[in-house]
């Protein structure tokens, strides 16, 4: 697993900056999504889908992500819960 580089650059102001890779945006995505659903993204019987998009209109671009987490419940009883 990759760390994220955390660049500050110091004026009068401080500013942070950090340039994720889309492997990354989809593991955070993941973790969060998992986390609030309460399923162990790690099980097994835990498949999880992350579709990143990008889209141009008139009036600029618009980014979006759909998380699909999929939990096999023919391999436990209580597959994939925390």
């Amino acid at each position: 697993m990759s760390e994220i580089a955390i660049k500050a650059i110091r004026t009068n102001t401080t500013t942070h900056r950090a340039v994720l890779r889309d492997g990354e945006i989809e593991r955070i995505l993941a973790e969060k999504v998992c986390g609030l659903a309460g399923i162990d993204r790690t099980s097994d019987n835990v498949q999880v889908r992350v579709h990143l998009s990008s889209r141009m209109g008139s009036c600029g671009s618009e980014n979006s992500a759909t998380v699909e987490v999929t939990i096999d419940h023919g391999e436990s009883s209580s597959a994939g819960e925390v």
